[in-house]
């Protein structure tokens, strides 16, 4: 099956035997093959080869054929709240004025915009996703659409859920814990324990904000203030003198299953951490500098070994779910990353933060028959990673 878009084409591998050919295959960031050819069956990738096949082939044409993009990190449910909350009243104000709205909507809203988001996405080539959901609504928008990736059901609070996860070959089931700072170390390990006993990735956005980072460190300020209004005791979290990575490592959370997200408050000790245990990290850099006019430390992280991903968080925080959107922005903002990086951030790196490396991320031996081919013109080693970042 093909979908066109303005710049963009879609190819989902059948089941018969195909080869499909185009003026460059980008097997993976690093490895680009001029005038080349995939071999698939059975809707996996067989072999990719140099030179032109002498079978009959489907011929693309001068542009590149590249792994699909993976949005490791969105909250599709919220959808609905595009265009509509101001950034510059600071991240709390936005906080409750997205609660308010989300709450005010009708089911039906959240449902349709949900679906469109799901659309767009499809057509922009991102078709691998990690959608966040407390609501649960956008769980079986994401089975019929087609896309593929993990559905993480968020809790926060202290009530301990019981909740089915599922590891399937489409999309698989899992759960999230909201953050460090709203939710129980009881209800964390406990979500972590759930899904680490299907082998499914386990999600939190952890270091997002100054007040988490206050309550974690010191036990008081507003955060703690607004726990013990709602009659929250907190007295019992082993918090105090730590930062929300190491207070979520002290909790055993950390490990190669773990998805931390966001990630704008962390130093050296804690990005050592997360390195050491191998844990996923997904950053939302259009996001973040929307809600916090700060973006996250990725050269730093990078020179520490770990291999972030790309989410785009919600439409209520930034213009689209789009992770081409998503690299160009990350290449303006950050001049000392090169392409081959931002690229492995939109794929194999957000294939790995979904556990899902041996199925997509590359354009390999072993891996599902899907890829996308951008169609464009006067291409050379030199140009080819710049033009498909900004998708021109």
């Amino acid at each position: 099956m093909i979908l066109n878009s303005k710049k963009l084409i879609r190819i989902k591998g059948s089941r018969k035997r195909e080869l499909h050919r185009a003026g460059w295959i980008m097997k993976d960031a690093h490895t680009l093959i001029e005038n080349g050819y995939l071999e698939i069956e059975n809707g996996l990738i067989r072999s990719v080869h140099k030179g032109r096949p002498e079978e009959k082939s489907v011929d693309h044409g001068p542009g590149v054929l590249m792994p699909p993009l993976v949005n490791a990190h969105l909250h599709l449910e919220l959808s609905a709240l595009k265009n509509s909350l101001p950034f510059d009243k600071g991240f709390k104000h936005w906080v409750k004025l997205l609660l308010e709205k989300r709450d005010a909507m009708g089911k039906e809203e959240l449902i349709k915009a949900a679906q469109n988001s799901l659309q767009d996405l499809l057509e922009s080539g991102t078709l691998y996703l990690g959608d966040v959901s407390t609501l649960g609504i956008s769980r079986q928008l994401m089975e019929d659409s087609g896309l593929n990736g993990v559905f993480f059901r968020e809790f926060l609070g202290s009530d301990i859920p019981g909740v089915l996860t599922l590891k399937n070959d489409s999309v698989s089931f899992s759960v999230a814990g909201h953050a460090p700072h709203t939710s129980s170390p009881q209800l964390l390990m406990a979500l972590k324990k759930c899904a680490a006993s299907k082998t499914l990735p386990f999600s939190i956005h952890v270091a997002e904000s100054d007040d988490e980072s206050e309550f974690i460190r010191d036990k008081k300020g507003e955060w703690a203030n607004f726990l013990t209004a709602r009659g929250i005791d907190f007295s019992s979290w082993d918090i105090g003198s730590k930062t929300p990575v190491s207070y979520i490592n002290d909790l055993g959370l950390l490990d190669s299953s773990t998805l931390a997200v966001h990630l704008l408050n962390v130093n050296e000790k804690d990005m050592d951490l997360l390195a050491l245990s191998n844990t996923k990290v997904c950053l939302c850099p259009r996001s973040n500098w929307n809600l916090h006019k700060k973006l996250p430390d990725i050269e730093k992280m990078i020179q520490k070994g770990i291999q972030p991903a790309l989410g785009t968080d919600s439409l209520a925080s930034c213009a689209s779910l789009n992770i081409f959107d998503e690299m160009a922005f990350v290449q303006k903002s950050y001049q000392g990353l090169d392409p081959e990086t931002i690229i492995a951030m939109g794929t194999i790196n957000g294939a790995r933060a979904l556990g899902l490396e041996n199925v997509t991320g590359t354009l390999s031996k072993g891996k599902k028959a899907q890829f996308l081919y951008l169609p464009l013109k006067g291409l050379n080693k030199q140009n080819l990673l710049q033009r498909i970042i900004l998708n021109e």
